[in-house]
């Protein structure tokens, strides 16, 4: 699903250049879940946007389901992120002062489906993940592991291939923790392939596989046990 070659990401200009990723080979099967761990500043973050098409690498490939990303123009990378990818970002990302349903219904709307379907369609993801009830709260009136829960849904909408998740778990508390990633291993189980981010080892349990990186450099690449919920 996702083939890494020789990826390389440089920030800054010539005699100022820090190198946040270096030599980064890296194949992912779809329906895996794999742990990206490493210290601030190991690359890891660089790693993910890279994967998630929100940055593009100072040299190499990145392959995604047969496809060159370089290959793919500027204008529809949007496309294909929508088509592939659903997000799950640490600082949730949902929009203030709006209802959970609108945040959820966002990507369908932007597809052009319309508002009722698109509605159906997000209440049976938010019924699914146990928040449907909040469905027409706004997002500043419910708890950061139900904001949580609902930038999960907003990113099942699009019914992605791979769900990619940047430290998913770090504003909330050890009791949603378990509950998100209990949530995320049942996407698994589903048939979702999962990436998630974290500097957590415990949280890096929870997956099938496990990557380090150091300095940029991928330092380890090992199928673990996993640590059901």
């Amino acid at each position: 699903m996702i083939t890494l070659k020789g990826i390389y990401k440089i920030y800054g200009d010539t005699g100022n250049e820090v190198t946040a990723l270096d030599n980064i080979n890296l194949t992912i099967e779809k329906g895996e879940y794999i742990s990206i761990m490493g210290a601030s500043g190991s690359g890891k973050s660089s790693l993910m946007h890279i994967m998630g098409l929100l940055d593009k690498p100072t040299r190499g490939e990145y392959i995604l389901d047969g496809v060159n990303t370089k290959d793919i123009k500027e204008k529809e990378l949007s496309t294909v992120r929508n088509k592939y990818i659903g997000f799950v970002f640490q600082a949730f990302n949902l929009l203030p002062r709006t209802t959970v349903m609108e945040n959820v219904i966002l990507p369908l709307i932007y597809r052009g489906e319309n508002r009722d379907s698109a509605e159906k369609k997000a209440m049976k993801i938010l019924q699914n993940l146990g928040i449907g009830e909040r469905a027409y709260f706004k997002t500043n009136q419910i708890s950061g592991g139900q904001q949580q829960r609902v930038a999960i849904a907003r990113a099942l909408t699009q019914e992605p291939t791979l769900i990619l998740a940047d430290e998913p778990t770090g504003n909330v508390d050890s009791k949603t923790t378990l509950e998100i990633i209990k949530i995320l291993q049942d996407l698994n189980d589903e048939g979702h392939s999962i990436v998630i981010v974290t500097h957590e080892e415990d949280i890096g349990d929870r997956a099938k596989r496990k990557i380090k990186l150091k300095d940029g450099f991928l330092i380890e690449d090992k199928i673990i046990k996993q640590k059901r919920i």
